[in-house]
């Protein structure tokens, strides 16, 4: 795998040679995790200097991902041994939900439909794939999910979901997502609606022991104390409704734009 070029910067951005978000949506992140950043005005060119940085620089994030989640069963070890974070396993997934966040806004700040949409198919199959390991954490889970439906809600309609601009390289027609990838789309929102259900009801005990993920995530929203409570089923200190809501959200605007969507092609809806 090729190395990276440019300089390293806060959050492992590469300065010199990746796009950046611009600083109005840096604010924005840090208010609401969800969102996503403003994308660059055009797409990265094909076989430019900036794109092969570009995706030797998600690969490579991509590949600390997995390994850290592969690491995950020996972390009690790793945490005494490894002095780089990087190469400690995952403890819960609200660490791994931050890096893939992470991942999910370098790509959409790119603009480019031709490498949004596959790597963000990807994210999104792994996150189905690994929320199951863990213990359930709401707040990061259901913010990761949420940036998800954002971004691929607003790449089949081919504008921005919260600002109805139209998206770079969608103009002129162009950039549609293929029906492959609308089909396969849909086979993993599907399944990870239910992932998410099935792991929730195993409960968790996220109460005093979040996450360092969760608590960067969340210092301007700690309103509720019982935001991450003991989680039994559906049931959270006795309340019922406040993460089976969200549960019931995932996805949800996605779902609903491929319905519309996959209907009209004549494949059928979401069931």
């Amino acid at each position: 795998m090729s190395s990276l070029s440019g300089t390293l910067g806060p959050g492992g951005f590469l300065q010199s040679t990746l796009p950046s978000p611009p600083p109005s949506s840096a604010a924005s992140m840090t208010n609401a995790s969800n969102i996503l950043p403003r994308p660059r005005a055009t797409p990265l060119k094909p076989g430019s200097q900036k794109q092969s940085s570009l995706i030797n620089y998600v690969d490579n994030r991509l590949l600390a991902i997995s390994r850290r989640y592969e690491k995950r069963l020996n972390v009690a070890l790793d945490s005494g041994s490894a002095e780089n974070v990087e190469d400690r396993g995952y403890s819960d997934f609200g660490l791994m939900a931050s890096d893939f966040e992470a991942v999910i806004d370098i790509i959409w700040v790119s603009g480019t439909p031709s490498l949004q949409i596959p790597y963000l198919l990807t994210v999104a199959l792994r996150t189905c794939s690994c929320l199951p390991s863990f213990a359930f954490y709401p707040r990061p889970t259901f913010n990761l999910l949420s940036k998800l439906d954002a971004a691929f809600h607003s790449l089949l309609r081919g504008v921005d979901s919260e600002t109805d601009e139209t998206l770079p390289g969608f103009d002129g027609g162009r950039g549609k997502l293929s029906m492959t990838e609308k089909v396969r789309m849909r086979g993993i929102v599907e399944r990870t609606r239910i992932v998410v259900v099935e792991v929730a009801g195993r409960g968790a005990n996220a109460t005093n022991t979040e996450s360092s993920a969760q608590i960067t995530c969340n210092d301007s929203t700690t309103d509720d104390d019982d935001d991450d409570a003991t989680i039994d089923g559906m049931e959270i200190d006795g309340h019922h409704g406040r993460w089976e809501m969200e549960l019931a959200r995932v996805y949800e605007k996605t779902i609903m734009e491929l319905g519309t969507s996959l209907d009209t092609s004549g494949i059928g809806g979401l069931a």
